[in-house]
């Protein structure tokens, strides 16, 4: 073989070799971007109104999004809402407080699990200097709820199978007496409606504690009429949804643990105290 021959049967080699070397790198740079590209920039959380109308999710979401490089699109409905949403998969996580209806929807395939974050209480509020709110200041939730049918009292209900109207039903039951009377309206609304419509209406209704305290100022003429009584207990879980796609069980489960995690706990313990002067939520011990 000549000389010249020899010589460009090498530079073809070389150049094989290169154009080899060239596509595995570029081949390594796609793998590289893959993961980037299927990283989850944006999930759904489907909570309570009065998670979203104290300002709660707010303060706490922030922190998760910027170190996670994710947007969490919140979604505020009534926990009977939020738990249809899980079920048609139009939200990635649940943060409710009914834990019968939680359970069932777990029972049911919907959801993996649950997680009890907090908790408040629910109260029962009614119109300022009235001699029928002395009255019932004096009395258990469920006598005060037949004292408010018996004497045909304005008593507005959200009405909107919501964790806080799970409540009010379950204590309707519980008093022996049925919640139907002339003056038992359904508002059909969020917690910050109904407590509006409550001052306007001087009426009596059921709210959790955090939310009549975050909009105090724009309803003065309701009082809490009964507070912190053991059957008002409110508490509020996480609940995880069943067959997510991989990447956004993974993020899920990252913003669960971040709300379990000690530090979590301590900014829940602080919440709403320079504002109110107390918090607006407990943690378990």
């Amino acid at each position: 073989m000549s000389c010249k021959k020899k010589i460009l049967g090498i530079l073809m080699t070389t150049m094989l070799s290169l154009s080899m070397v060239a596509c595995s790198s570029t081949e390594k740079k796609d793998e590289a971007k893959q993961p980037e590209a299927n990283k989850v920039k944006e999930i759904t959380l489907v909570t309570t109104t009065s998670l979203e109308d104290t300002g709660f999710l707010e303060a706490t979401l922030a922190d998760f999004e910027k170190k996670n490089g994710v947007d969490i699109k919140v979604v505020a409905k009534g926990t009977g809402e939020a738990l249809e949403l899980g079920k048609s998969k139009d939200a990635d996580l649940l943060f409710v407080h009914a834990k019968q209806k939680e359970e069932e929807f777990i029972k049911e395939g919907y959801g993996n699990d649950r997680y009890e974050i907090m908790y408040n209480y629910f109260v029962l509020v009614g119109p300022q200097n009235n001699e029928n709110t002395d009255k019932i200041k004096e009395m258990s939730v469920t006598d005060a709820l037949k004292y408010i049918k018996e004497n045909n009292l304005k008593f507005i209900s959200r009405g909107d199978e919501s964790g806080t109207h799970t409540k009010e039903l379950s204590l309707w039951e519980k008093s022996g007496v049925e919640n139907k009377f002339d003056n038992y309206k359904e508002s059909g609304q969020g917690m910050g409606a109904t407590l509006a419509m409550a001052n306007e209406m001087q009426a009596y209704t059921l709210t959790d504690i955090g939310t009549y305290l975050a909009i105090k100022k724009e309803n003065k003429d309701l009082d809490i009429v009964i507070n912190s009584d053991e059957t008002l207990k409110n508490i509020y879980s996480i609940v995880s949804i069943s067959n997510l796609p991989k990447e956004k069980e993974e993020i899920t489960n990252k913003l669960i643990e971040y709300y379990k995690s000690d530090a979590m706990k301590r900014k829940i313990k602080d919440f709403g105290v320079d504002k109110y002067g107390e918090p607006l939520f407990f943690i378990f011990e």
